[in-house]
């Protein structure tokens, strides 16, 4: 392990050194913290608050030796009065604890109280073995159990203004610290489902943003085959958290939360999240303006192109050539908002002491989108049609992009830090057990037998008249009739056009250039462009094409408890 197990709470036992069966018992007693003052009712005299007059000392006990309370630190301070147990977080006055009878089970013995808990019985030291450790059920638990809820926990401290050692802090105190995993490569991940393959109906939390989410999914789907992974909650501390508002998750991590969100995960229902393929291929050199007569031969200087194609030597753009990931789960992107997410993330990676928080992170972002203002000013000089082919279902949609400066492939219906640019409803999560009925067969043209939501925002009208036009060109490529509500597991994705103004507009409610709803997609870059995945940005180069193919499913959890 690295050195982060220099915050490991002291003197508690985290593991056993035999992997024999035996009785496990010593490791069933409470193991008491000295905290100043009681937070809840004492376990033991059910009060929270302790008058001198309500205690009755036992003559007869007059030595602690045997019991628990040894397990408490010796370097307790006299004016700590109470204790928190740091298995179960019960608690309770240190003058009951001391009249407790050190042979009375019911009070000594600790029930973990948290189904999540990885109990140090299970865990065992295994000799020569790559991980170390191996974990398994004690003979006298049901396998089968399925109130135990095992809980693996993946951090990336980098997230969200680099608060995840924060929270491991926290988690290893909640939990057994063995069970808390900081991520350093593909390689943590690996050992930790190592660990503990063995137990039943484990889950998964991961605190990061959606690029952490994506990566432990995409390891994921790589050892488990389609929907036999452990299923994956998240605590959201990135700085959009799409797919975590999706699942009900929140946007945002709180630490008040945290203790609550723990115990969400025992009773979150597994369900089914599609995952996308990616593949890429060279094209054969196309002269743009003489064989497709898309780009046109003459502009105004001042009306030339945009940034990200006037100057592909940026050194963003040299740093971020291919993408970590050749799979997504919650979209694909490609022009403007791109170019300013890639900028972001440079600038974040050379200098991450700068992003410590995610409302400084989104005025940073903010500020840098301020370097598009061209793009953004003169929005109605140039569009991706220019640069870009796209073809869904075997169709071509290329002039659908010629009001587009931006283009989004949707697989879930949250986008940027919780926008909806193709429907503000959409068809709530469903669990495996109970899952609608798939589509046979979707065509990008007909969508029959999916109801309609209600788009009352689009028949809004805005005085300014370019606005106005904006918000009407949003439903022109498809009718209501035409356009289905939004699932996360239909093996169906979104394709959605934004315009410079609407990229504006869909963070108040409004909806963006509704193109198609496809199985499969394919994109030719006519140009050099820029490219943001699921957090990972990155600039392709021109006369390369994107097909986009379904390629399985994962469990990831969904929060009913809110």
């Amino acid at each position: 392990m690295n050195d982060t197990h220099n915050y490991l709470p002291f003197c508690r036992s985290s593991f056993s050194n035999s992997i024999i069966s035996e009785d496990h018992g010593e490791y069933d007693h409470h193991y008491w913290s000295p905290i100043s003052s009681l937070t809840k009712s004492c376990v033991i005299c059910r009060r929270k608050s302790l008058s001198r007059t309500l205690i009755i000392r036992r003559e007869s006990h007059t030595s602690n030796d045997n019991t628990p309370m040894q397990n408490i630190n010796l370097k307790v301070v006299k004016s700590y009065h109470s204790l928190i147990c740091l298995w179960c977080s019960e608690e309770c006055h240190r003058r009951c604890w001391k009249n407790v009878n050190a042979n009375d089970d019911d009070d000594n013995k600790c029930y973990y109280g948290k189904n999540i808990i990885v109990r140090p019985q299970w865990l065992h030291r295994v000799e020569n073995s790559s991980v170390g450790f191996q974990a398994r059920f004690p003979d006298n638990i049901d396998a089968s159990n399925s109130s135990l809820t095992p809980l693996i926990v993946f951090i990336n401290k980098l997230s969200g203004g680099q608060k995840g050692e924060i929270i491991y802090n926290k988690l290893i105190r909640l939990l057994n610290p063995r069970q808390v995993f900081l991520l350093e490569n593909d390689a943590t991940i690996m050992q930790a489902l190592d660990i503990y393959s063995s137990l039943h109906n484990t889950r998964i939390l991961v605190c990061g943003g959606d690029g952490t989410v994506g990566w432990i999914l995409s390891t994921l789907a790589r050892r488990f085959s389609s929907l036999d992974n452990p299923p994956v909650g998240i605590c959201p501390i990135g700085t959009g958290n799409d797919l975590s508002r999706v699942l009900n998750w929140s946007w945002t991590y709180s630490t008040k939360r945290l203790l609550t969100t723990l115990l969400q995960i025992s009773n979150a229902k597994p369900i089914a999240l599609d995952r996308w393929q990616v593949d890429f291929e060279s094209l054969t050199s196309i002269n743009p303006i003489e064989e497709t007569g898309i780009i046109r031969r003459c502009l105004p200087h001042f009306l030339d192109h945009p940034r990200f194609v006037r100057e592909t030597n940026l050194l963003s753009y040299q740093n971020y050539q291919k993408p970590l990931n050749v799979r997504f789960t919650n979209y694909i992107c490609f022009g403007l908002d791109p170019a300013v997410v890639l900028d972001f993330h440079d600038k974040r990676m050379h200098d991450p002491s700068k992003f410590t928080s995610p409302m400084k992170n989104k005025l940073i972002y903010l500020n840098i989108g301020r370097q598009y203002f061209r793009e953004f000013a003169l929005w109605r000089a140039w569009n991706l049609r220019s640069y870009m082919r796209i073809i869904c279902d075997g169709q071509d949609r290329a002039n659908s992009l010629r009001h587009c400066h931006s283009l989004i492939l949707l697989n879930i219906p949250s986008y940027g830090s919780g926008t909806h640019p193709w429907s503000r409803t959409y068809q709530k999560n469903i669990s495996i057990q109970n899952k609608t009925k798939k589509f046979n067969q979707i065509n990008s043209n007909t969508f029959q037998d999916i109801d309609p939501p209600d788009y009352s925002y689009d028949k809004c009208k805005f005085a300014r008249e370019n606005i106005s036009n904006t918000i009407e060109s949003s439903a022109a490529s498809l009718t209501n009739d035409q356009i289905g509500r939004q699932s996360i597991d239909d093996h169906i994705l979104e394709v959605v056009g934004l315009d410079s103004i609407q990229m504006a507009l869909i963070h108040i409610g409004f909806l963006g250039h509704r193109i198609a709803q496809c199985s499969q997609v394919r994109i030719e870059l006519l140009h050099s462009m820029p490219v943001h995945m699921d957090g990972d940005p990155f600039y392709l180069p021109q006369n390369t094409a994107i097909n986009v193919t379904h390629a399985g499913q994962v469990l990831v959890l969904s929060n009913n408890n809110k």
